[in-house]
């Protein structure tokens, strides 16, 4: 796993070593149900030899303008010959 960040209203991609959620309990029941949601997109058939992302905030219908979001971008497997 890699994990990248961006600066607020930026395009440059950033390698991150560590990052850090801030969150209440039901918060984090939200992002597990978010990757919960990811893994189940990517694994249906149509998607699972495609690359892809997800966006939170396009998942959370109370995500509000100026707050975080996070992205799952789905590594295709290389498959052996």
């Amino acid at each position: 796993m890699k994990i990248y960040g961006y600066k607020i209203n930026g395009e440059k991609e950033y390698k991150l070593g560590e990052a850090s959620f801030l969150c209440s309990l039901e918060e984090m029941d939200k992002l597990i149900e978010f990757l919960k949601y990811a893994k189940a997109y990517f694994s249906n058939e149509d998607y699972i030899d495609e690359p892809g992302h997800v966006h939170y905030r396009d998942w959370d219908k109370k995500w509000q303008k100026g707050t975080s979001d996070f992205i799952i971008v789905y590594d295709v497997p290389v498959k052996s010959k």
